[in-house]
């Protein structure tokens, strides 16, 4: 299956740092890592996301594919929203998604942010 993330600054050099080969533990207080179904609906949310004034402006869109036995067992979120549906993937499983990855982490998009205007925080 192929799905899709926009990504903060900070979280784009970790992945970067990992040859976009992975995705990097959640923190504490992040205790799910969210996979957008839609290239559309992750790059809406880029676009719009709110992000500390202390970090980079930039947010990427990335795709990444999984292997579908594995990914199938996470219900999908947001069914309202064709272009938010969403997979939530507990923190816990991070280690796990990225060892079911097929291929690598590519970025399809990068975005310019303006924080004054950003509405969405997404996780």
């Amino acid at each position: 299956m192929e799905l899709y993330r926009p990504l903060c600054a900070e979280e784009y050099h970790e992945v970067e740092s990992r040859s976009f080969q992975g995705f990097p533990p959640r923190t504490a207080d992040q205790p799910l890592f969210t996979a957008l179904l839609s290239q559309e609906g992750a790059s809406q949310i880029a676009k719009h996301m709110r992000i500390a004034k202390q970090t980079e402006p930039t947010v990427y869109v990335v795709s990444f594919l999984v292997d579908d036995a594995y990914i199938r067992q996470f219900p999908i979120q947001h069914n309202e929203d064709r272009d938010r549906r969403a997979l939530w993937i507990p923190a816990e499983e991070i280690d796990i998604l990225n060892q079911h990855l097929i291929g690598g982490i590519r970025v399809l998009a990068s975005y310019e942010v303006d924080r004054a205007n950003g509405d969405t925080f997404f996780a």
